[in-house]
């Protein structure tokens, strides 16, 4: 049984669970965005989801035997529990690079059909470093939360998982109204490096507390996220096209899509690949008489074709049922 706690005791208490829930959201925040880049590496490939999958579970469960051992140094890590979640920073840049340069460490090309016997090695090892630091944090979180407060590993499970379905849920909403990974990645490592901030000033450590929150926002203010979106956008871009002719980018629920010209043509790219295409030399799109709503990639790739000095015409029923904003 947990004994009484007084004032003080129960605000340690209340920072120590904010730190546990701020894990479990950039954990699942972090893997979400993780899973959407690896999707369009690996074009969405069935077997490539799998792999992802089965590697996440798999180097979850390598940080937690690590953990779980009674080696000296994990038992120092666990007395310094708040410093470790700052690893998941690192750990999601590297994981990031290693997946979407996924097919030029592999040498596939970015048209060619991933060979399972390759995907393999490539998944598992792109798959480690933020599945790895989650089994670890987990348990050394709940090392950590009983030696400090005497609470069971229970607690510290269910408020992760808060965290977690918090972090998956708001992620996925804002990955739907089309706000880039980049800012998501900051505005998760802003929460996880506040819930920290407030853990040590409550310890009175006031240079180590803010620090890292203070660099992480001043990163998302002052437009790194714009800048690290367009580098990533005319890497994925020459990947298919091998040319600079990139206009820019939007999002669906479905995935990012960049447009350019290549050659004569308009393009459009998702998924290492072409999705729609215009000729340079074409006068006018005409869309006449369509019998069901054009989708939301469709509608956004011609307003941009639109945007950049493209020609329409639309002969629609004046019964058509079009979709809200088309």
């Amino acid at each position: 049984m947990i004994p009484p706690a007084d004032g003080r005791t129960k605000v340690r208490q209340a920072a120590s669970l904010g730190v546990i829930v701020s894990i479990g959201f950039f954990a699942l925040a972090a893997q979400t965005l993780l899973f959407r880049v690896f999707l369009t590496v690996f074009e969405g490939n069935e077997l490539g989801i799998a792999c992802f999958f089965s590697s996440w579970l798999l180097w979850v469960a390598a940080g937690a035997v690590l953990a779980r051992s009674n080696h000296r140094v994990m038992r120092v890590l666990s007395d310094h529990f708040e410093f470790l979640p700052l690893l998941y920073l690192p750990a999601y840049l590297l994981q990031w690079w290693l997946i979407s340069h996924a097919r030029e460490l592999a040498g596939v090309r970015s048209y060619e059909l991933f060979p399972l016997l390759t995907m393999l090695p490539v998944t598992f090892l792109g798959n480690a470093p933020v599945s790895f630091c989650t089994g670890l944090l987990f348990t050394l979180a709940c090392r950590w939360m009983r030696a400090a407060d005497g609470l069971p590993v229970a607690r510290v499970y269910i408020w992760e998982s808060v965290g977690s379905v918090v972090g998956g849920i708001a992620v996925t909403i804002l990955l739907a109204q089309g706000v880039a990974e980049e800012t998501l990645f900051l505005c998760a490592a802003v929460l996880l490096t506040a819930m920290l901030a407030v853990y040590r000033l409550h310890k009175r450590c006031y240079v180590t507390a803010v620090l890292p929150v203070l660099a992480v926002a001043v990163a998302l203010c002052s437009g790194v996220a714009g800048h690290w979106e367009q580098s990533n956008n005319r890497h994925a871009w020459q990947r298919v096209m091998s040319t600079q002719a990139l206009r820019g980018s939007f999002a669906t629920p479905e995935a990012k899509y960049l447009y350019g010209d290549y050659g004569d043509q308009f393009n459009v790219v998702a998924w290492e690949t072409v999705t729609d295409t215009i000729p340079a030399d074409a006068a006018a799109i005409v869309v006449a008489g369509p019998q069901v709503s054009l989708t939301v990639t469709e509608t956004r790739a011609l307003g941009k074709y639109f945007e950049g000095g493209g020609s329409g015409i639309f002969l629609l029923d004046p019964t058509l049922q079009m979709k809200e904003g088309q």
